[in-house]
């Protein structure tokens, strides 16, 4: 098979090894299928980076027998060699699928990091079908996300470009097509991911999360902030486990300094925050106030009215903190 020599240009020894851990992945099919199916995900992954097709399967295969048979020798009888063929013949239709649904042209991009191969890729699909090409692929029979992978590999160029692509506002004459979405749908976990592998794409997020018009009336512009996600819904996510959340405990400080950030907090200040703050602040004013006027202007006087004075400032201070360790107590349970 003269069409597939090009793949093998590693010393003899190396490929002598590798033709010992081929007969084993064919031997641990019979052993731990389930180990056999898991390993051969990164099989297929680095079988497609060196430009292996599905057509290559077969004429290894018959390599594969042949120095089986040469190795093996007069104990290669009859029925050893239908068992082989009848094990290789399942292992080779397996992985002849798996490389055929895993080398379409955006895998390949993505596993050999090519940037441009991977936005013509992208640029071939329908409008309509865009954001979901973006947000999965699929490799040996499994759904896979193109932007962890590009991340997990190193490829921020490619992850920066789905990032940008999926929260670029299209449209045409039917509708609009925005990807935000289906991003934080089938990534719920994008924020800890970029916290903690790559952090400057976090502004690209973020920029794509607001549109602001280019017409400019009485020195101002108009901005829409789309941030139901990154806002989080207590409903139906965990508050603790909501991108702010994840951003205030792994993110660093410049990204708070964000429009689409400051907004969040702006709202969640005014919605939930702000009254409270105001009314605690009260209380604390009406206390010194009081301890002032009960424990140091008159803190001399036996009169009985500035006595209840201290009496209440004793109160409102149990109050506090009877109020505040149920709060700490409240919070601590949640983790």
């Amino acid at each position: 098979a003269p069409f597939v020599m090009h793949i093998f240009k590693r010393p003899q020894k190396i490929q002598a090894q590798q033709l010992v851990n081929a007969v084993e992945m064919l031997v641990l099919f019979t052993q731990d299928t389930a180990r056999f199916f898991k390993d051969m995900q990164q099989l297929t992954v680095r079988h497609i980076k060196f430009g292996v097709k599905a057509d290559y399967v077969k004429p290894f295969g018959r390599a594969i027998l042949a120095a089986l048979k040469k190795i093996l020798g007069d104990e290669w009888d009859e029925p050893t060699r239908t068992a082989w063929e009848a094990l290789y013949e399942g292992v080779s239709t397996f992985i002849a699928r798996s490389l055929s649904s895993g080398a379409s042209i955006t895998n390949v991009a993505l596993v050999q990091g090519d940037v441009d191969k991977f936005v013509d890729a992208v640029s071939c699909t329908p409008r309509g079908e865009r954001s979901k090409a973006l947000t999965e692929v699929e490799v040996h029979g499994k759904v896979v996300s193109p932007l962890y992978w590009a991340i997990r590999d190193g490829k921020f160029t490619i992850a920066k470009f789905i990032i940008d692509d999926l929260l670029a506002i299209r449209a045409d004459r039917e509708e609009y097509y925005y990807g935000r979405e289906m991003l934080w749908e089938s990534h719920p976990q994008l924020a800890h991911v970029l916290c903690q592998e790559c952090p400057m794409l976090l502004e690209d997020v973020f920029d794509g999360l607001m549109w602001h018009s280019h017409t400019i009336l009485d020195g101002q512009f108009r901005v829409n902030f789309y941030i139901k996600e990154l806002y989080g819904d207590p409903d139906e996510v965990d508050p603790w486990d909501a991108p702010l959340s994840t951003l205030t405990l792994e993110g660093l400080p410049p990204m708070f300094t964000h429009p689409v950030v400051e907004k969040v907090i702006e709202v969640k200040w005014k919605q939930f925050v702000r009254n409270g703050f105001l009314v605690l602040q009260l209380y604390f004013t009406l206390v010194v106030i009081l301890f002032t006027i009960g424990f140091v202007v008159h803190g001399n006087s036996c009169d009985t009215s500035w006595t209840y004075v201290r009496l209440l400032v004793g109160f409102m201070a149990v109050v506090f903190i009877l109020v505040f360790s149920a709060l700490i107590f409240s919070q601590w349970r949640c983790g």
